[in-house]
């Protein structure tokens, strides 16, 4: 009984071809890898498109189920195919045994093979041939496809991810060229991932966004660059160094205030600007009173706005010191 989970969508076709020639389903389930994968891209081409026989080579079975039954690989491709790309016939055998789930990908695996190198060569050296892997392929940047990325990637929406990711990573750091990630990528060892990757482009981050104070002084001083923030983070012992995606997407902004404090911005919405979100110590402990007091005068200073801490007075701050209630975030 022919084993119709084993051969899927191409068992009809095969035990019409048995009828004409009988021998061919025995034929197909003893075959290797190779023949097998090449019989399923000749049955696909006709089942899609009625095949594309070569009827001018005489070497050449004129029907497919002779040249199913009797011929070598490279005969049941040029039967089903007008041309046969060099690596199109590793690539079938990359599929294994069970063909792939719709005849379409084997037209589409085909058409790769002839005029997508940098795509066929991804197939050729991530492993086993997939439907996944075709879907993810076809999802993902003709620029970033690489076996790496087909073996860190594991659906289509995610690959969309990782091209919207990148395309973030080259607008905040002008070394992400094209070539670049592209070297990156083929540079992966077999334990590292992608998100490093790109996290260690936006660390090299040069075009970041206005910096909510435009003239530093000797009091205060604004971080415009990335360095700025990593040497702050080792500084003061926080968590600024991961925070860096959010600087660079304008996020996040942060001035140094006399040396003893950090100073913390976030945007505000409708493009109203920025304003003074937090201020911070070493190890994010609390800032003393003074401090904290001179910063809000140089802010106000400086016109830019924030949260208001008056409102209620001395009953409101009597009443939070005795009900213990913590500060707002």
């Amino acid at each position: 009984m022919l084993d119709g989970g084993l051969l899927g969508w191409a068992t009809a076709s095969l035990v019409k071809l048995d009828d004409q020639a009988p021998g061919i389903i025995a034929r197909v389930l003893t075959a290797s890898p190779a023949r097998r994968q090449s019989i399923f891209a000749a049955l696909a081409a006709h089942e899609i498109n009625g095949g594309l026989t070569c009827a001018h080579d005489a070497l050449l079975p004129m029907t497919l189920a002779e040249v199913v039954r009797h011929g070598r690989s490279s005969d049941i491709l040029r039967h089903a195919f007008r041309d046969v790309p060099q690596g199109f016939p590793g690539l079938l055998e990359r599929i294994g045994d069970r063909p792939l789930p719709h005849a379409p990908n084997y037209v589409a695996l085909h058409d790769l093979a002839g005029g997508d190198i940098r795509s066929a060569a991804a197939l050729r050296d991530s492993g086993r041939i997939t439907l996944r892997k075709l879907e993810v392929l076809s999802s993902l940047d003709p620029r970033w496809r690489h076996a790496n990325a087909l073996a860190r990637i594991d659906t289509p929406a995610e690959a969309i991810r990782f091209n919207s990711a990148v395309q973030f990573v080259q607008e905040v750091a002008s070394r992400a060229t094209d070539e670049a990630v592209a070297a990156a990528i083929a540079n992966m060892t077999p334990l590292s991932s992608l998100a490093p990757l790109l996290d260690r482009f936006v660390r090299r981050a040069d075009r970041l966004p206005q910096h909510p104070v435009q003239d530093g002084d000797n009091e205060l001083r604004p971080f415009t660059t990335m360095r700025d923030y990593v040497n702050a983070a080792r500084a003061y012992r926080n968590c600024l160094a991961d925070k860096l995606g959010h600087v660079a997407a304008g996020r996040l902004a942060v001035a140094e205030f006399r040396d003893e404090a950090l100073l913390e911005f976030r945007p505000m919405t409708a493009g109203a600007g920025w304003m003074l979100w937090a201020i911070h110590g070493s190890r994010n402990s609390p800032v003393p009173l003074h401090v904290c007091q001179a910063a809000d005068a140089k802010i106000d200073a400086l016109g830019v706005p924030r949260l208001a801490e008056g409102p209620g007075g001395t009953p409101w701050s009597s009443f939070r010191a005795f009900t213990r209630e913590l500060d707002w975030d």
